[in-house]
């Protein structure tokens, strides 16, 4: 399993577990606003409003990389990779069972049509909860548009913003016995020869994609 570590508080991090919480309620809801406020038959008839969900998955790139945080580091004194360690105890810990999660990020995207050629892209991810890391929900917003410069043609322009849906490591508390004490480390690199505080700076973060700008032009003959 690797080098033996001292004695880690695996306990959550629990700042990062009501962030979490809060930005889930704001993404469901701006789901039920948008959705309570277009789907109204009387509206829907006068406006020319029709809601369509465009797709639904479970493809997240920071769900890929936080379950690449199990396969650890590389350790080239014994030329293998270290995905885990012994706590003092003799118990072992794995990293697979820290970056994992039993509900992976979920994307949801739904479009707001008006008219033949405008419409509202919104909609949003439910994040991810993992023992040693979140990503965070994320709320989708953005349109598309279409015009025609010619017969038989079709110009598209589509935008989308994404604000939240972060990556964030969570660190370790280690005790480090009488002469350390406890400390906060990261948990990946708790059993290296670096110092605690200097494991810190290596606790992943990552954001995703924030602006996706599409422009597209297609033509029959």
């Amino acid at each position: 399993m690797g080098r033996t570590l001292p004695e880690v508080d695996r306990r959550n991090n629990l700042h990062g577990q009501e962030h979490w919480q809060g930005g889930i309620t704001a993404g469901l809801l701006l789901a039920l606003v948008l959705l309570t406020a277009w789907s109204s038959p009387t509206l829907a008839q006068e406006q020319g409003v029709a809601v369509h969900l465009i797709d639904m998955a479970q493809d997240s790139e920071l769900s890929a990389t936080a379950a690449s945080l199990a396969d650890g580091w590389y350790d080239a004194s014994v030329n293998s990779r270290v995905s885990g360690y012994e706590l003092a105890d003799g118990t072992p810990v794995s990293f697979g069972d820290w970056y994992h999660s039993d509900w992976p990020d979920t994307r949801v995207d739904l479009l707001t049509q008006f008219g033949d050629d405008f419409g509202l892209l919104w909609g949003f991810s439910t994040g991810e909860r993992g023992e040693k890391y979140t990503v965070d929900p994320s709320l989708r917003i953005g349109f598309v548009a279409q015009a025609h410069p010619a017969a038989n043609s079709v110009l598209s322009l589509t935008v989308r913003a994404v604000a939240w849906g972060d990556l964030n490591e969570q660190p370790c508390e280690g005790d480090y016995g009488e002469i350390g004490g406890v400390q906060t480390v990261n948990c990946r690199l708790a059993a290296t020869f670096l110092a605690p505080e200097e494991t810190l700076q290596y606790l992943a973060h990552a954001e995703p994609n924030r602006l996706h700008i599409s422009l597209s032009y297609s033509a029959s003959f």
